[in-house]
């Protein structure tokens, strides 16, 4: 009888504990799979509000309107080894990659950005890219030099 008395206490322990308010950040409320996947497979280098790690991965938050408004632009995101060496289909990283450009983005979506689609990624996704800075860089001086387009 004693250890059913046991049982009972550490439960009621328990239930209190769950029902305390919690003094951590709250927990980021998913809005769509797009996000969840964001989370599951981008957040650990890219951090929650497409930042980077200074000094190591890239924010993406300034650049991710610029690279995806040219075709060259948005072969390197579908490219980089995160996106085409992860798990996600190629529907599902089409979502992502949508999902950031409309969420991270420091800059305004333009009302004519084009949606990534399936057949989009699954077009670039191979061979992944081996020199991702250099590309990026380059990418990135030639959307921001008007004559080198």
């Amino acid at each position: 009888m004693k250890r059913g008395a046991a049982y009972v206490a550490g439960f009621g322990v328990a239930c209190v504990c769950l029902a305390m308010p919690s003094w951590a950040e709250q927990p980021v409320v998913l809005t769509s799979a797009a996000q969840a996947n964001y989370m599951l497979n981008c957040m650990g280098c890219h951090l929650p509000d497409g930042s980077g790690a200074a000094g190591k991965v890239p924010s993406v938050r300034e650049s991710l309107v610029t690279l995806s408004s040219s075709a060259a632009g948005r072969r390197f995101l579908v490219q980089v080894p995160g996106a085409s060496q992860s798990p996600l289909t190629d529907l599902e990283l089409a979502q992502v990659l949508n999902w950031m450009v409309r969420n991270l983005s420091a800059r305004a979506v333009p009302a004519d950005f084009i949606d990534f689609t399936a057949a989009e990624v699954a077009s670039y996704r191979r061979p992944p890219l081996v020199k991702v800075r250099e590309t990026r860089a380059r990418l990135l001086e030639v959307a921001a030099d008007p004559v080198a387009r």
